[in-house]
């Protein structure tokens, strides 16, 4: 499957744990969600012709 466009970005939970986050654009519909690994907050939600990776940042 080909993706369309990418954006990176970082994101901070209110937790303090700081996550790397890369969100696609495709063509095809995706469903999901993030939680937080520290405190279980929820970070993103989608359902649409996107997807998202999520890498927690270590050290910070």
């Amino acid at each position: 499957m080909a993706t369309w466009d990418k954006t990176k970005y970082e994101v901070t939970c209110e937790c303090g744990k700081k996550y790397s986050v890369i969100r696609y654009e495709q063509p095809m519909r995706e469903k999901g969600r993030f939680t937080c690994n520290g405190c279980g907050k929820e970070l993103e939600r989608w359902n649409g012709a996107v997807d998202y990776t999520f890498t927690e940042i270590e050290g910070q």
